[in-house]
């Protein structure tokens, strides 16, 4: 969520949504759905349609799990269900393709999953069900569910912390490690990283010493001898990496909601994205989609994955998501560790994903149902967190299940560095006013330091600028519901 897919370019700050300019005519289609919630006679017996492309989902390795539990759905409750799939990298088609399908007034009736991001891009347009009431008729208590998972649910950086409204039920927890080719790393004569979390030593200066080891060029010479090419490299040290999230480890923050100002031209942020850009275009540790695509023949559509699987990238960022693609079928040995620190601290990533109901969903009663039954009985949420999706299950009951199911497939790989990786764990896709107009504003300022064509420091006191009157301008025209 999490960047541009979280993965285009160099994974941004702000991933950016796309516009949606059907707004007006999606907010009709759900004002002239019922108001009871229930299922419309005519669609009594259709198939629940479910959205996979917000988030993780559709890698051939999770898809069987999911199927077999839409199966088990249909033999026990009498309703199909039919997967959607919008298996683009970065989800921008999926979002853009519930838009268009709300105003056109054939929505899929979930989304699952979709992360924090995904929920924020559409809070103030009254897209999602509120399921707080659904929950307390089926008396299911959200303590159920980690506490971390919550926050997904209930949104309170926009409803407020005492708001009832819940948006969408848990179901997965990611922490993030990084991977690396064992492999790689000894023919470069380097160090394994450590296997603690915050061990001395292990920050983003040794991770940038490491990484310029890996870096090769054509005649074998590496990113910190005299002569390495940077027009010539066939083996980054760095790739599907999230740079945004290392602003937060110089202590970047994106918006304070005491003040109502965003925080993007923060000496901490700008310190950071700088930080990130020049990996990619000093430094030339880190391949961008571009890079990797030059690196990773036939690379598709997916070229970190295809650079990767080819031996082609040292060291990746290592989603939990990612457990079931850029974990299965390697031909080289690999394994996981902590993030490095940052110059203010340790942050690694928390993704919070759950599944929704799209208000104008016709089926609204039985899509609770199915969420009900997928999410909330135990052993359903557990073969859907980590077969599905290789997450952690958010259900309290199922804390130990990320190891014991996932083991057997990643022998020797140090799954439990995922779950050492929550006190250092935060979630950056939270809401803020005028969240999507922002987002979508992004491109424009973060591309050109991306792309190494403009110092961050200029970009985002621009884009600042111009984000803060998009956020102003929503505290004119709306309110809180808090």
């Amino acid at each position: 969520m999490p960047g541009m897919t979280r993965r285009q370019l160099l994974r941004r700050g702000l991933t950016l949504a796309p516009a949606m300019s059907m707004w007006p005519a999606l907010l009709a289609a759900c004002g002239d759905d019922d108001d009871g919630g229930g299922d419309a006679t005519d669609s009594q017996n259709a198939a629940l349609q479910i959205l996979v492309g917000f988030g993780t989902g559709n890698a051939p390795n999770q898809i069987p799990a999911q199927e077999e539990l839409a199966a088990a759905f249909e033999e026990a409750r009498g309703r199909a269900i039919a997967f959607r799939r919008i298996p683009d990298v970065d989800g921008q088609e999926a979002q853009r393709q519930l838009g268009v399908s709300i105003a056109a007034g054939n929505p899929a009736d979930i989304i699952l999953p979709t992360g924090v991001f995904g929920i924020s891009l559409y809070l103030d347009q009254d897209v999602w069900l509120d399921l707080a009431p659904y929950l307390a008729d089926a008396d299911i208590d959200l303590g159920l569910f980690a506490e971390a998972a919550t926050a997904a649910a209930k949104v309170p950086n926009y409803f407020g912390p005492d708001s009832d409204v819940i948006v969408g039920i848990p179901a997965g927890l990611f922490t993030h490690t990084i991977a690396y080719n064992k492999e790689l790393l000894a023919a470069a004569g380097v160090d394994e990283p450590p296997h603690q979390w915050d061990a001395a030593g292990w920050d983003y200066g040794r991770l940038l010493e490491i990484t310029k080891a890996l870096t090769l060029d054509s005649s074998g010479r590496n990113a910190a001898d005299a002569g390495f090419d940077p027009g010539d490299i066939v083996q980054f040290g760095l790739g599907h990496w999230d740079t945004g999230l290392m602003a937060l480890g110089y202590g970047a923050q994106k918006y304070d909601p005491e003040t109502r100002r965003l925080l993007l031209d923060s000496d901490e942020n700008i310190e950071g994205t700088q930080f990130g850009a020049d990996l990619v275009n000093v430094h030339h540790v880190l391949a961008n989609d571009q890079l990797a695509a030059g690196v990773a023949a036939g690379a598709g559509d997916q070229p970190q994955l295809a650079a990767w699987k080819s031996g082609k990238l040292a060291i990746i960022d290592m989603c939990g998501c990612d457990l079931l693609s850029y974990g299965v079928d390697n031909d080289f040995e690999w394994d996981v560790a902590p993030w490095p620190k940052g110059p203010a601290k340790l942050v690694s990533t928390l993704n919070l994903d759950v599944g929704a109901v799209v208000a104008a969903s016709d089926k609204r009663d039985a899509a609770f149902e199915a969420l009900e039954f997928l999410l909330v009985e135990p052993a359903n949420a557990r073969k859907l967190a980590t077969k599905g999706y290789g997450a952690m299950s958010p259900l309290r009951s199922e804390e130990g299940a990320f190891l014991t199911e996932l083991e057997s497939e990643f022998p020797g790989i140090d799954l439990q560095l995922f779950l050492d990786a929550f006190p250092f764990s935060v979630n950056q896709e939270g809401w803020f006013p005028a969240f999507t107009q922002v987002n979508d504003a992004g491109g424009e300022f973060l591309d050109p330091i991306a792309l190494g064509d403009a110092p961050a420091a200029d970009q985002l006191r621009e884009y600042q600028r111009a984000a803060q009157n998009l956020v102003d301008r929503w505290f004119e025209e709306n309110e809180l519901p808090s």
